[in-house]
């Protein structure tokens, strides 16, 4: 449960990080090393990334499974 939690408040790190006018891509690699996600460069791809991880993350799986019908 913890580190359910932890993941959570590393996303949303990310996130704040990748929403700012000048993210800083050291943290950004810091934050998706830690998470285990990939990084790029491309700042689109990235959050993309991100969300996608955020989903899987804080929806429930049937949740989700609703969604995408």
């Amino acid at each position: 449960m913890a580190e359910a939690q932890e993941k959570k408040v590393a996303l949303e790190k990310l996130v704040d990080e990748l929403m700012k006018d000048q993210p800083s891509r050291q943290t950004i690699k810091k934050l998706t090393t830690e998470l285990g996600l990939a990084y790029s460069v491309d700042p689109l791809t990235q959050m993309n990334t991100v969300l996608q991880s955020m989903n899987s993350v804080y929806l429930p799986s049937n949740r989700r499974r609703d969604l995408e019908s």
